[in-house]
């Protein structure tokens, strides 16, 4: 059966790089790492959140522990294709992640119709018929458990914002010294405001990054290879707290500023 991961526990550091910066990253990964077999792939994530976005802001305080739910997908997937409807906990600066992957139309069934996980898996099954089974297997069904009670800790979630990036992602080359590293570059990194409405309302995405920036993040169980340390410093690249979410939500938040204080001035 072909099958996904379900659970990550690792810790995931990111940092915002300029061209050049990426540039030497990539040179240093050179016979080390390299693109895995998905090659560049379009990923959007639909963020859900409370009516006043609570989560988000929350999260933006930087509290020891914080939590998110997301429906990702990578590609187009038509709506019996697979998606993954995930948890991401932060605790302490490592990352939990919980998720089950079924169909696009099941999750929004799921997620925003109320409709119970294993009968929105059943009415809207994936193409799939393994990966149907897999979506209704006892390990799935028991991360749909723990999705319920976030959805009922916080009640009234709703789709909050859309996040679109292209994802090329580093995976340790056969006989190589990156066992158990991989390494992402997120460029394109846009948002979409799926709570705007009436004149608000805009289908377009907008850019989040400058010309030729890219998010790269770090993931891994140990400490980094010393060649990576070496490379980091070399180019003068520091973490970054960057959240795509959290900067996508401070970027409508100064949008809706700026109309008000618009409209103030012409009243």
């Amino acid at each position: 059966m072909a099958s996904f991961t379900d659970t990550f526990e690792r810790k995931e550091v990111k940092y915002r790089l300029n061209a050049k910066q990426h540039r030497c990253v990539l040179d240093a990964l050179a016979g080390r790492m390299a693109a895995d077999e998905y090659g560049r792939t379009r990923i959007t994530s639909l963020y859900f959140d409370t009516p006043s976005r609570d989560l988000i802001a929350r999260s933006l305080e930087k509290p020891l522990y914080k939590e998110k739910l997301r429906v990702r997908s990578y590609g187009t997937p038509l709506q019996s294709e697979r998606v993954y409807v995930e948890i991401k906990k932060k605790y302490d600066g490592i990352v939990y992640k919980r998720r089950v992957g079924c169909s696009q139309a099941a999750a929004l069934s799921y997620l925003m119709g109320g409709v119970p996980y294993e009968n929105a898996c059943a009415m809207n099954p994936l193409a799939d018929p393994l990966q149907q089974v897999e979506a209704l297997a006892p390990r799935s069904l028991q991360i749909a458990r723990e999705i319920d009670s976030f959805v009922a800790r916080y009640r009234n979630l709703r789709p909050s914002m859309y996040i679109v990036c292209e994802r090329t992602a580093y995976a340790p080359v056969p006989g190589g010294d990156a066992e158990g590293l991989r390494i992402t570059f997120d460029a394109g990194v846009s948002y979409r405001d799926a709570m705007a409405s009436g004149k608000h309302f805009d289908e377009s995405y907008h850019p989040l990054l400058g010309l030729g920036e890219v998010i790269m993040e770090v993931k891994t169980g140990a400490a980094f290879p010393s060649w990576l340390v070496e490379a980091l410093n070399g180019c003068a690249a520091f973490p970054s707290s960057f959240s795509k979410y959290g900067a996508a939500y401070e970027a409508v938040e100064r949008a809706a500023a700026n109309c008000n204080s618009a409209a103030a001035a012409i009243a």
